[in-house]
């Protein structure tokens, strides 16, 4: 990724303030910790606890209660408002779309790292099944992609409806339709009684929040309060928690409230992007985010390596961090050899045809400034 000369444009994307081609680093921070949040949740939660005494009833309580401490479910409704920002953020307003150019470049950029993780999970022994109650799609991170290739078709046509009516018509009917959607069936526990269209009205609120953020983000207030900014995180989390308990305690799925949850990280990640007006994130973590694609693809696959070593039992601790490293370095050798390269292919086809003025503005702040969404 390129770096702009010094001076105003540079200021700026610092910052995270916006505009056309601007990239804002604190997403792609949010995008390694939710996918790493959710490779945690298909795996098993630091083993702060191991070892106590699980015959009592307290060391039942507190090993059973820490182990709830990660939910990875929310963080992928997470990954839905972010997606919706990034794919609004270049068309806002009326700028132009060119539909068959964003069409291929959208499918080069998600679809190639798709085929590359199932040739993964075919190596890894898993049975690819497409249809049916095993399908791939719903026992993999593939379920969300499905929703999302859903949500990149129907785009131009949810811009055009929203240029035409506004927010203030489109919203009442989505949050409508994803409620009737989500009655049809009430107790199902996974999304596999919706399938991936219905699933994807259901969801499909989160997903146009994002899309409204994006047109908020110009003109968003700087949150300069890092108490406030640990208190939505806090929010967030517990927000998570609660709809644990409720899903498997109270017995209200998730497929019934996610959509409310996506609200409010509607309302979380729009904090977190004023905040980085203020504050700029992790560099680190933002380094990651370029392969948390590929994490939350292949975690599963790469976390299994480590059992397949010839290690000896190094304790607790040390396994676990052991499991996790695997499945970050997998991820990191998926990234190099299939999302990379299918990244940069992507970005040769560009989304809208240069005008005079953008191609003045291109020379004025380098070939490496715009980053595409």
């Amino acid at each position: 990724m390129g770096k702009p000369p010094d001076g105003e444009v540079s200021a700026l994307r610092e910052t995270g303030a916006s505009q056309p081609g601007s990239r804002y680093a604190v997403l792609d921070a949010l995008r390694f910790v939710l996918a790493l949040w959710v490779a945690i949740g298909h795996y098993v939660a630091f083993p702060l606890f191991a070892g106590v005494d699980t015959a009592t009833s307290f060391g039942r309580f507190i090993t059973h209660a820490w182990q709830t401490v990660v939910f990875g479910t929310p963080a992928v409704i997470v990954f839905f408002v972010i997606s919706g920002f990034c794919i609004h953020l270049p068309f806002r307003g009326c700028r132009e779309l060119a539909v068959g150019r964003y069409y291929l470049r959208r499918y080069t950029r998600i679809l190639i790292p798709v085929a590359g993780a199932l040739c993964v999970y075919r190596l890894s022994g898993e049975k690819l099944r497409f249809w049916g109650e095993h399908s791939i799609l719903w026992e993999s991170p593939l379920w969300s992609l499905a929703c999302e290739e859903i949500y990149y078709a129907a785009y131009p046509l949810l811009r055009l409806i929203r240029n035409r009516v506004g927010w203030k018509v489109v919203f009442p009917v989505v949050f409508v339709a994803g409620a009737l959607a989500a009655a049809t069936h009430v107790h199902s526990l996974t999304w596999h009684a919706f399938g991936p269209f219905g699933t994807a009205i259901i969801l499909l609120p989160v997903w146009l929040l994002g899309c409204l953020l994006a047109e908020q983000s110009d003109t968003l207030p700087t949150l300069d309060s890092s108490t406030r900014i640990w208190m939505w995180r806090f929010s967030i989390w517990l927000a998570s928690w609660v709809a644990e308990m409720l899903h498997f305690k109270a017995k209200v799925p998730y497929t019934q409230t996610m959509v409310w949850f996506g609200v409010l990280a509607y309302f979380w990640v729009k904090n977190e992007l004023a905040y980085s007006k203020h504050s700029s994130p992790n560099r680190y973590l933002v380094a990651a985010g370029a392969w948390s694609y590929s994490l939350y693809l292949v975690h599963a696959q790469g976390m299994q390596v480590y059992w397949r070593l010839p290690i000896p039992n190094l304790g607790y601790f040390f396994t676990w961090f052991g499991v996790v490293f695997c499945g970050l370095g997998s991820a990191y050798i998926f990234y190099i050899l299939i999302e990379r390269p299918s990244h940069e292919l992507a970005r040769k086809i560009r989304l809208v045809k240069k005008s005079a003025a953008a191609k003045k503005e291109l020379l004025a702040v380098g070939p490496d400034a715009p980053v595409s969404a």
